[in-house]
């Protein structure tokens, strides 16, 4: 086997593309996001990351657990065919029209996601997000990210244009989102491109696999809706606290979620290869690569977050002194974001070995341990309430999750579910 062709070798390859692509994208998204946070203080900043967590659960729902569940059934029939690219194509066109009404209707209802023209246009781009999704699983399949590795900074370039006419001509929280969305529209135009150059394939829709891909993908649409609810509702339980409190803890949010974009490039670029060790149940390779990637991933993020728990509170009282407020979310939300990391590692496992609903059942779990968390801690202590109840929930749910993954990989192959 050359080296080349080594399933380490391209995890490792893919994992870097995504990284090197995000990079590039994240260094003038982050500059767009400073350019918002700065024009907007924490209160009109606080009011736009508030439209947009709320948007960000429904978004799920059009993609169903499709993502996830895709590539362990393309490993299962051998490929990424026409037949499964149209089905996954046609069900994430439907459920991304029932997702933007649902947001319209329940902002509407609750006005918990701010005001209606904003959270309109967060709603298209919650609706476009996921049909980028559905064009990039090919590439993700064939661990082929390299060649999407310059699209986040070309995306990037029109972020930071917009939101500089944004600042200009819009200077509020919908003329940022507009610029959000716009390059989510883009985003979508070039992965379409792209995917139609590199897999220029029939595409069909196939009733009877679609009913077999929902059968399969509910329990993962429940679990990725439920983190999203404890992983977002910090910032509508932070309602009554204010938009400063919201405020602050996007900030700290936002300089966190670097981590979890680590976490999930490697989990996109792993989850193919470990579904296809799934697949051929070779157990013992699977029990080797799990510990040595938790093992690694500990020694690396440890020494990062310790920087970033000190660097990052000093440039906000440097550069962005009405955020200073947000050191302490920052400070606890990286203990979560640790967790977080190796919750992402574990679930790969878990869901490549087919145990849907055992994930699902955990995320439920997580989510009565982080209501019951955050609606004693919010109250009392605001947005480092949100960031203390979200850490601890992440820390329990990691405990859970290695202890559930090195039982799987020890037992012998049971029935899936």
């Amino acid at each position: 086997m050359s080296i080349t062709s080594h399933p380490l070798y391209r995890i490792a390859r893919n994992t870097f593309s995504i990284l090197v692509g995000n990079a590039g994208g994240e260094i003038l998204t982050t500059y767009a996001i400073v350019l918002s946070a700065s024009a907007l203080s924490p209160t009109g900043f606080g009011e736009l990351a508030t439209a947009s967590a709320f948007c960000d659960p429904f978004q799920t729902l059009a993609t169903f657990g499709l993502g996830s569940v895709t590539m362990t059934i393309a490993a299962q029939r051998g490929g990424f065919d026409g037949a499964l690219r149209g089905t996954i194509r046609g069900l994430t066109f439907a459920f991304a029209a029932l997702a933007f009404t649902l947001i319209l209707a329940f902002g509407a209802l609750t006005g918990r996601g701010g005001n209606m023209p904003l959270l309109t246009v967060a709603a298209i781009g919650a609706l476009i997000a996921p049909l980028t999704m559905s064009y990039g699983l090919p590439f993700q399949y064939d661990q082929a990210m390299h060649r999407l590795i310059a699209m986040p900074f070309l995306i990037s370039i029109a972020r930071l244009g917009t939101a500089y006419l944004a600042y200009y001509f819009l200077n509020r929280p919908v003329g940022y989102q507009t610029s959000a969305t716009l390059a989510g529209f883009l985003s979508a135009c070039v992965a379409i491109y792209w995917a139609h150059r590199y897999y220029p394939v029939k595409h069909s829709y196939d009733r009877s696999l679609a009913k077999s891909l929902l059968k399969a993908a509910w329990p993962i649409f429940v679990l990725e809706f439920v983190v999203m609810l404890y992983t977002r509702g910090g910032y509508v339980l932070l309602h009554d606290a204010g938009q400063r409190a919201q405020g602050e803890f996007a900030a700290a949010d936002r300089i966190v979620r670097p981590v979890l974009m680590l976490a999930s490039a490697l989990m996109v670029s792993s989850l193919p290869t470990v579904a296809k060790l799934a697949a051929a149940k070779d157990f013992a390779l699977l029990r080797s690569a799990y510990r040595k990637a938790v093992l690694r991933s500990v020694a690396v993020l440890i020494p990062i977050a310790v920087a970033v728990a000190f660097l990052a509170p000093w440039l906000l009282r440097r550069f962005l002194p009405d955020y200073a407020e947000a050191t302490w979310p920052l400070r606890i939300l990286l203990v979560g974001a640790l967790a977080m990391f190796l919750n992402q590692l574990s679930s790969t496992f878990i869901i490549a070995l087919g145990h849907f609903r055992t994930i699902m059942a955990v995320a439920g779990v997580n989510f009565v341990v982080y209501m019951s968390l955050a609606l004693s801690l919010i109250p009392r202590w605001g947005a480092s309430g949100a960031a203390a109840a979200t850490a601890t929930m992440e820390l329990a749910n990691m405990v859970i999750q290695i202890v559930l993954v090195t039982w799987l990989l020890r037992a012998k192959p049971a029935a899936r579910g």
